[in-house]
């Protein structure tokens, strides 16, 4: 792939009251006149921005990709360890469709390549076509939507950033395992929606219940291929730079821990940015804001350990078997004791082999206690 077909080079500069070259992300950041003098690998994290806003009623978020990186390349550098690669901004297409397969083609590159990308976008529908570019080396893919609202809009077969995810329940392959949607708002969403990703057993997080239980949507964000986040799931107060305003939401520091819980995990390949109005930003609030969830992502991403999924006490797993009311089925549990993390192991089917699950700690106590975790339960249904 000639990236340099795909890219124009992004003329943003940090912010002159940030942190010096030297100390600051920028200074760590490769940004090379020739793109294919880029090798990319595991250890490499890839930014790029997709100022696509056409299918939506959000047009100045084409502007955010740049307004970010003013904020993002200020902050302190002294974290990363990985190659941090700023491709640039997508050219801009002659349609919105154009730019949506472009983002596929790259996606699926860089990744293929073992990189972590982050999508600086733009509007949320450019969630689908990044699904697609990881779907073409990858099955049972895992996303996450952290979103106020679960855009499903009409189910009238259109496609743009208010409903979007129709085209993840209508996703007939078994490239599709999990779809999680976070931090939702009860008044703000179709019951008949809740309904459907039931029935396709896939999770759905109330705000509520995320504000309380953090530790319990770490799992979920370690297990996660793509996330997918939407500014405006943040109160008003915190980030005014939305096209929905409303005085409810994630704060500001919630936001940037379930970053880092996705930058620790060794599995998600893409973090996507969505959008952020620049036209109703104040003072630039929301830019900055977004720089910081980005940037506890790539610092937590320069943090990662290795997890082995093996029962080796020698490498810090331990196994644990718990009878379960399910006749002739144990529960069997792993602990990781290096990075402090829980496991519960799916067993093999006719369809699939064995699945390592990521859990919580309450996962394995409940078990203790005679109870099934809901999310092996939701695991077996999709595996058999």
């Amino acid at each position: 792939m000639n990236l340099a077909h795909y890219f124009d080079d992004s003329e943003a500069l940090p912010i002159p009251y940030g942190l010096g070259k030297d100390a600051s992300l920028f200074g760590k950041l490769s940004k090379a006149k020739t793109l294919n003098s880029f090798t990319f690998d595991c250890n490499s994290l890839v930014i790029f921005g997709v100022c696509e806003s056409r299918n939506s009623n959000n047009p100045s978020a084409a502007k955010s990709p740049d307004c970010i990186r003013k904020y993002l390349y200020a902050l302190s550098g002294a974290s990363i360890k990985k190659k941090l690669i700023d491709l640039g901004n997508l050219k801009q297409t002659a349609t919105p469709a154009d730019a949506y397969m472009a983002t596929r083609d790259i996606v699926a590159y860089l990744t293929s390549k073992g990189a972590t990308v982050i999508v600086l976008g733009g509007t949320q529908e450019i969630t689908w076509p990044v699904y697609q570019g990881i779907a073409e080396n990858n099955k049972q893919v895992n996303i996450s939507i952290i979103d106020h609202n679960i855009d499903f809009g009409n189910n009238d077969g259109d496609f743009s950033s208010t409903c979007f995810a129709n085209k993840f329940l209508g996703e007939e392959s078994d490239a599709l395992f999990s779809l999680n949607f976070i931090g939702y708002q009860g008044y703000f969403v179709n019951s008949l929606h809740l309904k459907q990703l039931q029935q396709k057993h896939h999770d759905h997080y109330r705000l509520g219940y995320v504000r309380s239980s953090m530790a319990e949507i770490e799992p979920t964000l370690r297990d996660t291929d793509i996330l997918s986040f939407d500014m405006g799931c943040i109160k008003q107060s915190d980030s005014p730079g939305k096209v929905y305003p409303s005085p409810n939401g994630f704060y500001s520091e919630e936001v940037c821990q379930l970053a880092r819980f996705a930058g620790l995990s060794n599995r998600v390949k893409v973090f996507g940015l969505f959008e952020l109005s620049t036209s109703n930003d104040i003072n630039g609030q929301s830019c900055h804001l977004a720089a910081q969830i980005i940037w506890h992502f790539i610092d937590a991403s320069n943090q990662q350990k290795p997890i082995p999924l093996h029962d080796n006490e020698n490498e810090g797993v331990k196994k644990f078997y718990i009878n379960s009311p399910i006749p002739n089925i144990d529960l069997i549990f792993l602990h990781n004791t290096v990075s402090d993390t829980w496991w519960i192991e799916i067993p093999k089917s006719k369809k699939y082999p064995s699945y390592i699950l990521a859990c919580s700690y309450n996962d394995y106590k409940r078990a203790s206690n005679g109870e099934i975790p809901d999310r092996w339960l939701h695991a077996i249904k999709k595996l058999t």
